[in-house]
């Protein structure tokens, strides 16, 4: 799985940077079994404005697997 932190969007609240998202662009598998996609990555997930690329992309890869596992459950009822 290939996963690129692409950059973060910050804003000023109450004169303090903060931390909204940041973003996050993802591929996996080969076709016909491909996925591919964008996520944001919120601080409700844990990551801080002081978060590595690594550990975004850690969060990141959790988040996709549980979509898929959730996806995959789905289909086969």
């Amino acid at each position: 799985m290939n996963i690129t932190v692409n950059g973060a969007q910050v804003t000023f609240v109450d004169g303090k940077l903060t931390l909204s998202y940041f973003n996050v662009s993802f591929s996996a598998g080969k076709f016909p079994n491909s996925l591919n996609g964008q996520l944001q990555i919120t601080p409700d997930q844990g990551v801080t404005m002081a978060s590595s690329q690594e550990d975004v992309a850690t969060i990141s890869k959790k988040l996709i697997q549980a979509m898929v596992a959730d996806q995959t459950e789905q289909e086969s009822k």
